[in-house]
């Protein structure tokens, strides 16, 4: 099987058809599926010209507000290093600030809720003493109201049913 498959590979790159060479242009029967240049020279000039290229942009770094060039024109956005890293420094505190406010008022409100309700289940009276884990859910009214995981899965529905009432 592996035989076959090679001596097919063989036979398509013995029909290759003549391709123009990347670095220079040059018309050439490549041996291989995978050449595209007809010297090493030719590769070697043309990802000198295509990747390593020293065209420098003018840039400003959006930290301190320099000026500077760049040989690396859609990837060096700073100055840099330091630039770079004080930018992300403020990005993560930024972050970490709003998330930090969401969170207390979040976590606030639920405290607040279990506290107001004596840390016992509105609908069936128990409590973490009896072994019930105890959450905070929407009331369906814009406040929230504590439920134990029973009453959540539904065991206890038509005690809660009532107690709503």
């Amino acid at each position: 099987m592996v035989k076959r498959a090679k001596e097919e590979k063989k036979k398509l790159e013995a029909k290759l058809p003549p391709i123009s060479c990347k670095g220079c242009g040059t018309r050439f029967i490549p041996t291989d599926l995978r050449y595209h240049f007809h010297s090493e020279n030719c590769r070697e000039s043309y990802y000198a010209r295509t990747y390593f290229s020293k065209a420098s942009a003018r840039k400003v770094c959006p930290n301190c507000g320099a000026n500077f060039s760049t040989t690396k024109p859609g990837r060096q956005d700073y100055c840099n290093p330091e630039c770079r890293k004080e930018a992300q420094k403020k990005r993560r505190e930024n972050i970490n600030a709003s998330v930090t406010a969401e969170r207390a008022t979040f976590f606030g409100d639920r405290y607040a809720a279990l506290e107001r309700d004596g840390f016992k289940c509105v609908c069936c009276g128990k409590g973490a003493s009896d072994g019930m884990e105890l959450g905070v859910e929407d009331d369906g009214k814009g406040g929230l109201r504590t439920i134990c995981n029973m009453c959540v899965e539904g065991r206890d529905f038509n005690r809660e049913r009532t107690s709503l009432t």
